[in-house]
């Protein structure tokens, strides 16, 4: 399993912001240029953010990105489902996803123990945790 570049991208733009110190909005391209990320590719990735709730959007000439909530109460696990959807290692641990094997599978129980692990160590990361604000460091 990997993560994809969609959430690593994700991850990079929140640090970008996230150890700014000047309180203003950052365009696409200064995010993609300084985290060498394609412009486009980065744009739908803030987009999925912004949908999050997790970065704002703002037009206009001195428009751009900006976190929208407290970098300490973003975890990984929030960026990762705003990027890539609900967590679900596999199929069979989708609640939504109809599996008949689930009651007697033996293996099921494994996947959500890793899938239990994974999402505990997401939750417990925030956006502030590993990329702190320049005067935090």
């Amino acid at each position: 399993m990997k993560i994809t570049r969609a959430t690593e991208y994700a991850c990079r733009a929140l640090r970008y912001l996230n150890t700014r110190i000047d309180d203003r909005c950052y365009s696409i391209q200064e995010i993609a240029e300084a985290e060498e990320v394609p412009v486009q590719f980065l744009a739908k990735v803030m987009q999925s953010l912004t949908q999050a709730g997790i970065v704002r959007s703002t037009c206009g000439k001195s428009g751009g990105y900006r976190i929208r909530r407290d970098p300490s109460e973003i975890t990984l696990a929030d960026v990762f489902t705003a990027v890539e959807g609900p967590f679900a290692l596999n199929p069979c641990l989708d609640e939504d996803t109809p599996c008949s094997l689930r009651e007697k599978c033996r293996v099921h129980d494994v996947w959500k123990e890793l899938q239990d692990a994974m999402l505990e160590v997401l939750n417990k990361y925030t956006v502030n945790d590993v990329a702190p604000k320049q005067e935090d460091c």
